[in-house]
């Protein structure tokens, strides 16, 4: 029922482009590639079993993934061509360490993060429609999130520079856009999780359970890790971006406004009412 071939292959995609990206990093000196080798590893990845699969569910994870990675990659690719420098970043890329620290974060985020879908390529099994139609929900959502996230503050930095942006989803949390990816991540966990528990096992017992569901536990790591990496970042344990935000906007009107929201999971009428409109 089980074939880790279809994982094997991601990993090595993954390992190969992120190292591709560390040697251009070094070689170039210029970091613009970043977010579309790093997050465009998600699409190029999910590829092969969207082309060879012959399961209607991992068919569906498969186009989910690789239309997010393809439309993330291409959004910050884009954006980092109009700003040419990431100031979160600039300290850890300005040494060979820093940026092999920064790719190496990359592969062990693309790693984990894809964990629902690479691991339901695993399984032939079609899994429950019930499960399918609700995770594909959560997806549609969270990348609907995240893309209008994105739009409405690209569009607002446009229109209003030196601003703080507390338009539209931006109103109802802190930080709309990791909100919609972790929803998206979660909703490709629920359309795989009948995949990934392993149903021939007839011995009984919590140890023989919990052992067929390996691949779904281990998959779990994703939206944990992600709560984990976003939580970091929205706290300013991980990077600089909470520092730098208050001492650009400390006196702005927007941010201050912006400190009395959620950090990132928004109440959930506010949310969709701005989804919405």
């Amino acid at each position: 029922m089980f074939n880790n071939a279809p994982l094997v292959q991601s990993s090595a995609i993954y390992v190969a482009l992120n190292a591709l990206g560390f040697l251009i990093s070094v070689v170039t000196g210029s970091h613009l590639h970043l977010d579309l080798i790093g997050t465009g590893a998600f699409a190029v990845a999910s590829i092969p079993s969207l082309l060879s699969s012959t399961c209607s569910r991992i068919t569906l994870s498969a186009a989910s993934v690789t239309i997010w990675g393809t439309k993330l990659a291409g959004f910050l690719f884009f954006r980092a061509l109009k700003l040419k420098t990431d100031f979160r970043l600039e300290e850890m890329l300005s040494s060979t360490s820093g940026t092999a620290v920064f790719w190496t974060i990359s592969f062990v985020w693309g790693l984990v993060c894809s964990l629902p879908h690479t691991l339901g390529t695993t399984s032939s099994a079609e899994g429950n429609p019930i499960t399918l139609a609700i995770g594909f929900g959560m997806y549609a959502l969270g990348l609907a999130t995240e893309t209008k996230s994105d739009f409405q503050k690209w569009i607002f930095k446009q229109n209003n520079p030196g601003k703080y942006c507390n338009d539209g989803l931006w109103s109802v949390s802190q930080h709309p856009n990791f909100f919609g990816n972790l929803l998206m991540w979660t909703g490709i966990l629920v359309m795989n999780a009948d995949g990934l528990i392993d149903t021939s096992r007839t011995d009984e017992g919590i140890l023989a359970t919990l052992y067929g569901s390996r691949r779904l536990i281990l998959a779990c790591l994703s939206p944990l890790f992600l709560w984990t990496l976003f939580s970091g970042q929205a706290n300013g344990d991980m990077t600089s971006a909470v520092e730098l935000a208050q001492k650009k906007y400390g006196n702005d009107e927007g941010y201050l406004r912006s400190l009395e929201l959620p950090k990132i999971v928004p109440n959930v009428f506010a949310w969709l009412k701005k989804l919405f409109t």
